[in-house]
């Protein structure tokens, strides 16, 4: 099974992904632009058991464009407006949340017979702020989502339980 299209599959269904547009190791930079970002995985974490499956770690990061307002966050005379940053930091860290959810549910990529996913998770608590590209109108806010999947391979293992 192809981890990559699993992935791809998967993240359709979280709310903060389905509704905007998500692209492959490339991206326009335009509001609610979403790109997956794979990244180079330490062979280390391949630990092999005796029998024959091999532990091993799928890590990407989602990258979320968002437009961003210079509106200052508290401002006393004006609190009929709220503040878009805010908010559009709460919508990216509702990916972080959704991710929580499917792990506690123990809902994962399907990354096929020979795999059971072990662990999912966001390596942090809140969307990592990259930078903003002012040179756009709006500006761009560019935020990271990392995510690490740990899962057994048992491909190469010499006995199957899988039916036990």
């Amino acid at each position: 099974m192809d981890k990559t299209n699993a992935i791809v599959k998967f993240l359709l269904d979280c709310p903060q992904i389905k509704t905007n547009p998500l692209f492959f190791n490339f991206a326009e930079a335009q509001d609610n632009n979403k790109q997956i970002v794979t990244a180079e995985n330490d062979k280390a974490v391949n630990r092999a058991y005796v029998d024959g499956s091999i532990l091993k770690r799928y890590t990407f990061t989602i990258i979320d464009y968002r437009s961003v307002i210079y509106q200052a966050v508290v401002n006393v005379n004006n609190t009929e407006y709220p503040n878009e940053n805010v908010e559009e930091f709460i919508d990216v860290k509702g990916i972080i949340d959704w991710i929580t959810e499917q792990s506690e549910l123990q809902n994962y990529p399907d990354f096929g017979e020979d795999c059971i996913i072990d662990d999912m998770r966001a390596l942090s608590d809140n969307p990592n702020l990259n930078g903003i590209d002012t040179s756009v109108k709006p500006a761009l806010a560019k935020y990271s989502v990392s995510i690490q999947i740990d899962y057994l391979d048992t491909s190469k293992a010499i006995w199957n339980n899988k039916n036990t």
